[in-house]
């Protein structure tokens, strides 16, 4: 059953009526639109007293506030509305409480009085939930602003001996508890004096105001410290404080800063901005200077900085422009400095690519400029490239015609040209922002132009002359000279008459190369031709029966020829010599543009040489009994072989024989990489070749040089399942994390003892548990590289370079529990863990607890906290970081 009361706005006319022209003027205690109330059960109105009665699943709408109750009184002359629960008809029990709805806002009550007039309510044992906070009172008044939009709003909530708390547990399992509040729905709460309660259990902890914010959207405010801790070697600090700034629609800046009572501190800005179908993007900034004690006493500042960007344009942005990257900066290791997380600590290569390209309609030609970054974390060395600019040309045909017919032969020949343009700088992380890295930028220009066809004789061959030339641009070469030094060491005599004499008695000689740079504009060039042939021969064995249906063989022969002039010469000027003692000869050579960006000329001479290469695929065929199919494996990737004889050379024409093949085995999670190489001719005792063949000096055709095989396994529980069951893989995911997550955001990464979280994806809808099922989330590395080498005064020998094995992942024992490793592994050949980081988690419902650990490092962290919310700001960690362990020892 439902009602509307609303004014009647119709007038009945009669013949004897006279027409109203007036107005109706209606009360000032009316309602500004109409009330709809429903009962299920049943509904009495008491017009002596202007009440309606509802009973059973009782309603009442108007305007924007909907009321639901098992029993409502609504008064018509006062418009105050009365609610509550009523007992069940079986058990007894209380139910149908009052469920009150204003805009955003919901309540939960056992009894409650609402007057629409003046849009206050009084509310007796309220449950309602802002943002995340569920504030529980025994009287509350709620003050409405019913009638206006979200923004606008400004809805005020009195409660008297309330506690409020993030747990959604019907009886809170913890609370901060205080005798008055004020809750400005999504904007914040302001208490009085306030005391933690744990499970009822007041503590002794007490705050003698505050104010929490509740903002709901993108709204500038203030960021509460995320974590405290004592460190004996910081001090007391507060960790991430600072301050939000949505900066416009598309972009938002939040800054915060780690203190530290001692004098250190870090500050970090992150940002993050987004335009649909145009671009999006992040970047990080992070500035640290910690303020440790030295040996002696001092404090010494440590100071490191960190700079990332990702951007990445949208491919229907634009259709001839594209800005994409991301940079990746680091200063004095600041990333393991500040981290202990495994990756933090052990990544130590970083790099940037940051590109603008242009491409013209119309005409065939793009450009490409760039800014590009390696740096290595270890030796501190950082080289940047900046600026970058990259011309290129399509490939061009410039004697095709638009004619119809035959092509021609020559129709096919292509040219294609580029041009590079690079900035340098080389330096240390700790002295990259010094005059002297700008001191030493080198620049340099590069043209590339080639010319190349391909055309078909004797029905099965590939014809494939080429041409090529290369011309570099320098502002400034090296030269190099031996500085000599002598230093005489003497001493005072007396003769009989008492007069000095100085003697002699040591004269030392001192000398070392010095290699300076010369200013001005120098060049070089480069040209080869060449022609090469090739084919594929194909071999084919089939059988009727059995679970081996077919194997066969492909061979791709290349024989090619080649020309490159002689470089070495004295009349180019590109190589000289300097005298130098620590050669066997007494002499070195050096190119004029050594460590250009561009390198050198080459240093092998003329060439005049015949190359040939042999690459072999093998394959099978396998019949499956399961589905009655058929399909092709490949049994070994690859088997390359080749080499070079060179008629223009004096001596040592044939080059060594190189060989090396790859295969993938147990559905490509092993990959087996082999390498070898075979000399034709003998080495003296200090292992350089000489023009002597290994035939003729021991009646064999080729002597083994080294070779390497290197086995690389990467397993996950799907890999596993595909292995043996047969299923394909449905998601697989390095567990390490994200390699471009930005520094601090999108990865869980807690400073000072490091947490990495790995993630992994599964298939929607039910699923049979297993036990792999367990380690879903893990993976499983194993690299073994095996070297053999052969020494001139020893026979053949062997060493096992690298044999590691590591897992990192997690896995669930309970529904609470959690193990989780960041990495641990062990080195077979050094014999030692490799960087373990364990750690667990317990989920303790609206707490929960856990502990990480990095036992090489020391550091560890032991925290009972609230779960992120509002109140995270609740925990209690014990912990060690990277600098207070080093202070232990």
């Amino acid at each position: 059953m439902a009602v509307s009361i609303a004014t009647d706005t119709t007038i009945n006319n009669t013949t004897n009526s006279v027409p109203f022209n007036g107005s109706v003027r209606l009360s000032k205690d009316s309602l500004d639109a109409p009330v709809d109330y429903s009962a299920v059960d049943s509904m009495i109105y008491d017009i002596a007293n202007g009440k309606i009665h509802l009973y059973g699943d009782a309603e009442v709408k108007y305007s924007t506030i909907h009321l639901k109750a098992d029993y409502i009184i609504f008064d018509w002359e006062s418009n105050i509305v009365t609610a509550e629960g009523m007992p069940n008809d079986t058990t007894g029990k209380m139910e149908g409480f009052p469920e009150f709805e204003d805009g955003a806002q919901t309540f939960t009550a056992k009894r409650m009085k609402y007057n629409f007039k003046s849009q206050k309510g009084v509310v007796y044992d309220v449950r309602t939930t802002q943002s995340d906070v569920v504030v529980l009172g025994s009287r509350s008044k709620f003050v409405s602003d019913a009638g206006k939009d979200s923004i606008d709003r400004n809805d005020i909530v009195y409660s008297q001996d309330a506690i409020f708390s993030t747990c959604t547990h019907e009886v809170p399992h913890f609370g901060i508890r205080s005798r008055k509040q004020k809750v400005v729905p999504n904007k914040l709460v302001v208490v009085g004096p306030s005391n933690l309660e744990i499970m009822g259990v007041p503590t002794p902890l007490w705050l003698p105001f505050g104010f929490f914010p509740l903002s709901s959207g993108r709204q500038t405010g203030l960021i509460f410290p995320n974590d405290f801790e004592f460190s004996p070697a910081l001090g007391f600090g507060l960790r991430e404080v600072g301050w939000y700034f949505p900066l416009g629609d598309h972009f938002n800046l939040t800054t915060t800063m780690d203190i530290y009572l001692k004098g250190s501190w870090r500050v970090n800005a992150r940002s993050q901005y987004r335009k649909r179908y145009k671009y999006n993007g992040n970047f990080s900034l992070g500035y640290s200077r910690l303020r440790t004690e030295a040996a002696d006493g001092s404090f010494q500042p440590d100071v490191s900085f960190a700079f990332r960007w990702s951007h990445s344009q949208a491919a229907t942005a634009h259709p001839t422009r594209q800005f994409n990257g991301s940079i990746n900066i680091q200063t004095n290791d600041f990333q393991s400095r500040n981290y202990n997380d495994a990756r933090s600590v052990l990544q130590n290569q970083l790099s940037s690519n940051l590109s603008y390209s242009k491409r013209w309609q119309d005409i065939p030609v793009t450009m490409n400029a760039s800014f590009t970054h390696n740096q290595n974390t270890a030796t501190g060395v950082v080289n940047i490239n900046f600026p970058n600019v990259q011309f290129r040309t399509q490939t061009l045909y410039p004697f095709r015609s638009n004619k119809g017919g035959k092509k021609k032969w020559y129709e096919d020949i292509n040219v294609r040209y580029s041009n590079d343009i690079r900035n340098q700088f080389r330096a240390t992380d700790t002295t990259l922002f010094s005059q002297q890295t700008l001191d030493e930028a080198q620049f340099g220009i590069q043209h590339n132009a080639a010319a190349a066809t391909s055309f078909k004789i004797l029905k099965y061959f590939n014809l494939n002359p080429t041409f090529s030339y290369r011309e570099v641009w320098y502002g400034n070469t090296i030269r190099k000279q031996l500085l000599t030094d002598m230093q005489v060491d003497s001493m005072i005599v007396f003769n009989n008459d008492s007069t000095e004499v100085q003697v002699v008695y040591d004269t030392t000689f001192t000398s070392e190369v010095d290699e300076f740079r010369r200013g001005g504009f120098d060049r070089f060039y480069q040209m080869s031709a060449g022609m090469s042939l090739n084919t594929q021969i194909f071999g084919t064995m089939l059988f009727k029966k059995g679970w081996l249906r077919g194997l066969r063989h492909v061979i791709k022969p290349s024989i090619g020829v080649s020309f490159s002039p002689d470089y070495l010469s004295p009349e180019r000027g590109w190589y000289d010599f300097v005298e130098n003692p620590d050669r066997v000869d007494g002499v070195e050579q050096y190119s004029i543009f050594d460590g250009g960006i561009f390198g050198k000329p080459s240093a092998t001479g003329r060439q005049a040489s015949l190359t040939y290469s042999i690459t072999n695929i093998f394959e099978a065929k396998i019949f499956s009994k399961k589905d009655s199919t058929e399909r092709k494996i490949k049994l070994f990737n690859n088997i390359n072989i080749n080499g070079s004889y060179n008629f223009a050379a004096d001596t040592l024409k044939w080059s060594q024989v190189l060989v090396g093949g790859t295969a993938r085995f147990f559905k490509g999670a092993t990959t087996l990489s082999l390498r070898g190489r075979f000399d034709p001719y003998i080495v003296d005792e200090f292992n350089r070749r000489i023009n002597k063949t290994h035939w003729r000096a021991n009646g064999k055709l080729l002597r083994f040089v080294d070779a390497s095989a290197n086995f690389s396994t990467n397993l996950t529980v799907g890999k596993i399942r595909e292995i043996f069951q047969g299923k394909e893989e449905e998601f697989v995911e390095d567990v390490r994390g994200d390699e471009t997550e930005e520094l601090g955001v999108g990865r869980d990464r807690t400073r000072g003892f490091g947490r990495e979280r790995g993630r992994s994806r599964r298939q929607e809808g039910p699923e049979e548990e297993d036990f792999l099922s367990l380690f879903e989330n893990f993976s499983i590395r194993h690299n073994l590289v095996m070297r053999w080498d052969q020494s001139p005064t020893a026979s053949e020998s062997f060493r096992l370079s690298t044999n590691s094995i590591d897992v990192n992942g997690r896995f669930k024992l309970t529904g609470n529990w959690d193990i989780e490793i960041g990495r641990i592994g062990y080195d077979f050949v050094r014999k030692s863990l490799t960087y373990p980081s364990v750690g667990f988690r317990r989920d303790l419902h609206c707490w929960e607890m856990s502990m990480d650990w990095q036992p090489t490092r020391g550091t560890y962290l032991f925290m009972i906290r609230v779960k992120p919310g509002s109140l995270d700001f609740l925990k209690v960690p014990y912990q060690q970081n990277n600098f207070d362990a080093l202070n232990a020892f």
